[in-house]
């Protein structure tokens, strides 16, 4: 804790360092700026840059020894510029602005510290929500480097207990690689590579003779990775590679994403991608860097080296006529792929290439159920009888032979289950749907919600909102649709507490809560009709209390109410001794 006088001394060289920082480029990595912000040493989970569902991981996860609780440390000298506190995501996160420009953010925590905790629930007691999002005046919430402010957890998605840690430049909100500023993580691992894959961009392109995408696994024997295959890869046309690959690092057996990754024609450089920084609005784009079907169908992450002309990823060093390569000469060609690690580890693989020089036939593609064709550069539109679908501008990565077709009603559902195109295509931005329901029965109204499904029996809640007859929807994915009914309140199952039970040896209050189809909304929950925090961790669908001075000795009346998305309630009420 800072007294008055040095507080105000720490302010002012705060400011003095942060103008100073903003007038400089802010691009210099000092290795000893940062301390670790845990006192273990470092093993990661996660790596910066790493592939994930839908984005880039924007920093690095420390393994905390398979427990909770391990003291996390600020950094460096700073101001808390945000805490947020959510069931999702990073759970609970603290972000230090730092006087060289950058802000670190630590993730999945179980706790803060003291000081920090006070502040925390005061807010959260006065807005009477778990949920919060705070924005400390700058120099308002002061850190020491070196001063604890929060325990390790396993908080909001967290898959298991770690720190997630961030590196931000504070002025643009760009995530960079931590370990570009010293931290101890051991890595002499090289990284692995497992294949290659060649894609035709165009209906007279050929791999071996057909015209589709082709895997070839590699090996790594006497030292080298060489590919599988018993003849001469042969090519023609317009075509693009990818590569399937992983990184390791020492005393895990973690995989980890590529920092650099370069391909090479005949000893000419034909791409490269490096992981140095990117933007947090690019994080969509992963869905094209990577072969997004392959990815859907057989949970392997290929990452192509050409780029569809929807993707503005900033990752791109080289991109030569944006990676695709023309095959028509007739001659012998080499291909390298050279993979390094952020401590310039390596691995690459070499393999040769005949180009056809013989012209291909154009080939009639079979496309069934086939309706519309969408330009990727501009905003789409398709209507059938009963539904409107709005693909604006920005959403494709490229061209679309778009598909559609209308199925049968199901079980659960009181609408046709519309099939729009298929769940193997990414999207960039949310589509608007809007399907039309005349007919229904306006008492159901309010309970009515579009759902989405890949297998018919499976149904995931999108949500929506009324125009009239129209129930729309934005949503990030193709799939089937369909609108259904949500009458069935949410459920309430007790852990710990039921009518007259007495509370004395317990710290908790612990309930779960779930909900069948549209989701959990809300949820109230009061002692002695008054306001109590309760934790919501929604991976394990579970709320608790933990007792503090707000609930005393004696009899006390404990009630909840859940609200889910169409507003079905739910109530428990128990009386308890403590």
């Amino acid at each position: 804790m800072l007294d008055c006088k040095n507080w105000m001394k720490h302010c002012i060289l705060l400011i003095v360092t942060t103008i100073i920082s903003l007038i400089g480029n802010g691009q210099e990595y000092d290795l000893d700026y940062f301390r670790s912000p845990l006192d273990i040493p470092l093993f990661l989970s996660g790596n910066f840059g790493e592939l994930r569902s839908n984005h880039f991981h924007a920093g690095i996860d420390i393994k905390t020894e398979g427990v909770e609780g391990k003291k996390v440390y600020a950094t460096a000298d700073g101001y808390i510029s945000r805490i947020k506190i959510s069931p999702f995501g990073y759970g609970k996160a603290i972000y230090i602005n730092h006087p060289n420009g950058i802000t670190t953010v630590y993730g999945h925590l179980k706790k803060f510290s003291e000081r920090i905790e006070k502040i925390v629930q005061e807010e959260q007691y006065r807005r009477e929500a778990f949920s919060i999002q705070m924005f400390p005046a700058p120099f308002k919430v002061p850190v020491k480097k070196g001063e604890i402010i929060a325990y390790s957890g396993n908080t909001g998605g967290s898959g298991g207990p770690h720190l997630h840690f961030e590196t931000r430049y504070t002025k643009s909100e760009h995530p960079t690689n931590p370990l570009f500023f010293g931290f101890d993580v051991k890595d002499s691992r090289a990284p692995e590579i497992r294949a290659i894959n060649i894609y035709p961009l165009n209906d007279t392109s050929l791999v071996d003779g057909k015209n589709k995408p082709k895997r070839f696994q590699a090996t790594y024997q006497n030292g080298q990775y060489r590919l599988i295959t018993r003849n001469s890869i042969r090519l023609h046309g317009l075509l693009g590679f990818g590569i399937e690959s992983i990184d390791r690092m020492n005393g895990t057996s973690n995989t980890y994403g590529l920092h650099n990754i370069q391909l090479k024609m005949d000893d000419q450089l034909i791409f490269e991608q490096e992981m140095k920084e990117y933007a947090f609005h690019e994080d969509r784009y992963l869905n094209s860097l990577i072969d997004y079907e392959t990815y859907i169908r057989r949970k392997r992450r290929v990452q192509k080296s050409f780029v569809e002309d929807g993707n503005y990823l900033s990752i791109y060093k080289h991109a030569k006529n944006k990676g695709e390569i023309l095959f028509n000469d007739g001659q012998s060609h080499s291909l390298q792929y050279i993979l390094k690690d952020l401590k310039d580890n390596s691995a690459s693989i070499q393999f040769q290439v005949q180009s056809d020089k013989i012209k291909a036939e154009s080939i009639s593609q079979v496309r069934e159920k086939v309706v519309k064709y969408f330009p990727y550069n501009q905003k789409n539109t398709y209507t059938d009888k009963n539904i409107i679908i709005d693909l604006p501008k920005g959403v494709l990565y490229k061209d679309l032979y778009f598909k559609f077709h209308i199925g049968d009603t199901l079980n659960n559902t009181i609408s046709p289950l519309y099939q729009i195109h298929d769940h193997y295509t990414p999207l960039h931005r949310y589509i608007n749907v809007a399907i039309k329901m005349p007919d229904i029965d306006p008492r159901l109204k309010s309970k009515a919600l579009i759902v989405s499904t890949i297998d018919g029996k499976s149904f995931y809640p999108e949500g929506g909102k009324w125009n009239g007859d129209n129930l729309g929807v934005k949503t990030r994915s193709f799939g089937g649709y369909a609108v259904a009914i949500d009458s069935i309140s949410p459920k309430i199952k007790p852990i710990n507490i039921y009518p007259g039970v007495n509370m004395s040896g317990k710290w908790t209050i612990s309930l779960k809560i779930t909900d069948n189809l549209s989701g959990i909304a809300s949820y109230r929950a009061t002692v002695d009709n008054k306001w109590i925090l309760m934790e919501y961790d929604a991976k394990k669908d579970l709320l608790f209390y933990s007792f503090d001075e707000r609930v005393g000795k004696g009899k006390h009346d404990f009630r909840i109410v859940v609200t889910d998305k169409v507003g079905n309630k739910k109530e428990y009420q128990a009386s308890f001794n403590r």
